[in-house]
């Protein structure tokens, strides 16, 4: 028997699990969201991340003024060009600059990839801390991953693989 100065009743209990049970139900994470936007482009049509289901997408955030950034693009590149057929990158430009001053700054970059406009603008989803930030898209639309910094060609090939290896690609 309890002493009398205890109480013992199963309602704080209840009430925790119920308050928790309602918590998760609202308070989603993101790989939870299908994500979504349309952008403009670099050329006449908007890129939508829409487009891309079905396949992986690097969604890759940056500015022609951050170094780190730069210094990502020539890896960016050649994983584009190696695993175009199974994977997609996407940049998403993350300054108010015209559209033509990007292109041009692409165009001496080497960059064939899409490139979307964000006009500095954050984009549902999307949280950024930092650029670059890169976000791995699995083929259903969920976010499966986020790298504040740097990338190269080989850590994403690494990282995707072991997602696939998960299981991830339907999450």
């Amino acid at each position: 028997m309890l002493p009398a100065t205890s109480c013992f009743s199963p309602w704080p209990a209840f009430r925790a699990a119920l308050l928790s049970t309602l918590l998760l139900a609202t308070d989603q994470p993101a790989y939870a969201q299908s994500l979504d936007f349309a952008l403009p482009g670099l050329g006449d049509r908007p890129v939508r991340l829409a487009d891309f289901r079905g396949r992986w997408v690097i969604v890759n955030f940056w500015a022609s003024w951050c170094s780190p950034c730069l210094l990502e693009m020539p890896e960016l590149q050649a994983f584009h060009e190696a695993r175009r057929d199974r994977v997609a990158v996407v940049g998403v430009n993350f300054e108010d600059r015209p559209a033509s001053e990007v292109r041009a700054f692409a165009s001496r970059l080497g960059v064939t990839f899409p490139i979307a406009l964000s006009g500095g603008n954050p984009i549902p989803g999307f949280e950024l801390k930092g650029l670059p930030t890169t976000f791995l898209i699995s083929p259903a639309g969920k976010l499966a991953d986020t790298r504040l910094g740097t990338v190269n060609a080989t850590m994403l090939a690494e990282r995707l693989a072991e997602l696939e290896k998960a299981g991830d690609s339907a999450r």
